[in-house]
């Protein structure tokens, strides 16, 4: 294969790539309905304010969305000149007190408290003084939240104000009983609740791989075309799920790159 067919194959197979890049997303329904509805969460103070969960299928796009909100939330805090007002975390699979020095260190400000004390209500103090009040909250996005200690879970269920908090978690969870468990132990909250089920559909699907190629300035030939035929054969392969798209195509540019049958057409054939 010439250096210029290797570059190709290089950059389409970014095209399809797991890096959260931003600038990859592909607006559909689903999504933007579930955008437009975490934005009026995040503007509330009622009951239900402090605390919401994305509940989801495997690979849908949680870690993505999350990612979206917490960009989409730091912009509106920048053009108001306020400093970062969410982070995203993997995971919270940390004692609190651990959890809160992570936040301050991920933000590369200094922990309040000199004296480490073995008081979790301090770091949750420290938490919110990440916040400019009830008002200017502080967002917390975990993704994988099921992996929370009781400890921590213990925390946000007696420490967090149910309402007007200056500390705002964001949630996302498999759609598991787990993930019910956890909900069900962070009720006196009365937790807003998303669950986003729907994969793409197969008109979804076109424009998905039609964006992500063109967001690498790639044309549909480069992955052998994206005619009805072919998105409908990747639709069927992966269930219009996200992560099961990138696989399909993933195989795809393989075997080009390779010189190998194309996967759609033997699967076809």
């Amino acid at each position: 294969m010439s250096a210029a067919a290797k570059d190709l194959a290089v950059v389409a197979r970014n095209a399809f790539s797991e890096t959260v890049d931003l600038d990859g997303y592909v607006p559909r329904v689903a999504t933007e309905s579930l955008l437009a509805s975490i934005d009026q969460w995040r503007t509330q103070d009622r009951l239900g304010s402090s605390l919401a969960a994305l509940v989801t299928e495997p690979g849908i796009g949680k870690t993505f969305f999350l990612r979206l909100v917490e960009d989409r939330i730091n912009r509106d805090a920048a053009a108001a000149g306020r400093t970062t007002r969410a982070l995203y975390l993997p995971y919270a699979g940390l004692s609190f007190i651990d959890l809160a020095s992570w936040v301050y260190g991920l933000l590369g400000a200094t922990y309040p408290y000199a004296e480490r004390s073995d008081d979790p209500n301090q770091s949750l103090s420290a938490l919110f003084a990440l916040a400019g009040g009830p008002s200017d909250p502080f967002f917390l996005l975990i993704d994988d939240a099921d992996s929370m200690h009781e400890e921590t879970i213990q925390v946000f269920a007696e420490g967090l104000p149910p309402e007007n908090s200056p500390l705002r978690i964001l949630t996302a969870l498999g759609d598991d009983a787990r993930s019910s468990e956890l909900l069900a132990e962070l009720s006196a909250l009365e937790p807003s609740v998303a669950i986003v089920r729907k994969p793409l559909s197969e008109d979804e699907t076109a424009a998905y791989l039609w964006h992500r190629l063109r967001w690498v300035g790639l044309a549909e030939e480069a992955v052998g075309g994206l005619d009805i035929d072919r998105v409908s054969r990747i639709h069927a392969l992966s269930g219009g799920i996200p992560r099961e798209i990138h696989r399909v195509m993933t195989e795809v540019v393989d075997a080009r790159e390779k010189g190998l049958p194309d996967p759609l057409a033997e699967e076809e054939g």
